[in-house]
């Protein structure tokens, strides 16, 4: 099956919970109904070594962002093989490294010329909102182009939990 070349591109950050599962589902019949594309996007933050080592103790090992990578990738590609052959819509991925995941998906809309970001929000409140922060707000003040946050239905949420 040959796809068409799309008319516009959505982007969705993609990080393998049932919020982004969800959506995908979003923009993927988003996409559909308006001869769109997707292109799910992963960040990758490397690790963070905060604590200092004791005399003689070896240093962390390095990080391979290359190998890593290459394994999201190819649990992208998985999770989209069955939309696009069921909805007929081109689908890309795209992986990338960064320490600050809202930087990164603005990054990515920018230089991909997104028509429309959209991202899956766990949803937290109070205390888990002050320390964790909120990716899909940050995204949302900073991004070059409107962002659709969804959220999965809490029936969903809890199965994950």
């Amino acid at each position: 099956m040959s796809l068409t070349t799309p008319e516009g591109e959505f982007l969705v950050p993609y990080d393998f919970s049932v919020h982004s599962d969800a959506a995908l589902v979003v923009a993927a019949d988003l996409a559909r109904r308006l001869s769109a594309g997707v292109r799910l996007l992963h960040v990758i933050q490397p690790p963070a070594y905060s604590y200092a080592y004791p005399h003689g103790e070896p240093p962390p090992p390095a990080f391979d962002f290359e190998a890593v990578s290459g394994e999201v990738r190819a649990a992208l590609r998985k999770t989209i093989d069955g939309l696009s052959s069921e909805l007929s819509i081109f689908f890309g991925t795209q992986v990338v490294q960064g320490s600050n995941v809202a930087h990164a998906i603005c990054s990515a809309a920018e230089e991909l010329d997104a028509d429309l970001i959209v991202m899956g929000t766990h949803g937290r409140t109070g205390l888990a909102h002050v320390f964790l922060g909120s990716v899909a707000e940050r995204t949302l003040r900073s991004a070059p182009c409107p962002v659709l946050t969804f959220r999965a239905p809490d029936d969903h949420a809890s199965r994950a939990a």
